[in-house]
């Protein structure tokens, strides 16, 4: 089968030579056009989500301060340095999600932050194992026994 389209035949003979480097010329101005259009996008994004994340962790951070306040903690910034940020993000309310379960974590681990009762006190009275029916504290006791009354 023979066609007259001279672009199909084999042996194409090119008429203007001068035309189609002159296209390709275009073309590869075009296509280094494009890959450096390309390259500044990505880096503008790239610049972009940095900033997202940043502002993201800070709104985040703010929030999570905000919750631990609402949990009667006077200094946040002390319970912060507990909290696994990572384990905590918005939802699309921009409400914080997983903040339950690291306050729950940390009022195991840490009890004498959220007990007010620990924080004046420490711990003082922990080592003393005394029945429900004694009378004395744990000052007492200590007391009496370097009197020997006990």
């Amino acid at each position: 089968m023979e066609t007259n389209n001279p672009e199909i035949q084999e042996g194409i003979t090119i008429e203007d030579p001068k035309a189609v480097l002159s296209a390709l010329e275009r073309a590869k101005n075009d296509a280094k056009r494009f890959r450096e259009e390309k390259e500044s996008l990505s880096k503008e994004l790239e610049s972009k989500e940095e900033m997202i994340a940043k502002y993201s962790g800070s709104l985040l951070k703010e929030k999570v301060s905000k919750k631990i306040q609402e949990e009667g903690i006077k200094d946040p910034e002390r319970l912060l340095k507990f909290i696994d940020m990572a384990a905590i993000s918005f939802d699309d309310d921009f409400e914080i999600i997983g903040f339950e379960d690291q306050i729950q974590k940390l009022r195991t681990e840490l009890p004498e932050i959220f007990d007010p009762k620990l924080r004046v006190g420490g711990q003082a009275d922990t080592a003393v194992k005394a029945s429900v029916s004694t009378q004395y504290s744990a000052s007492q006791l200590q007391a009496m026994k370097v009197l020997g009354k006990l």
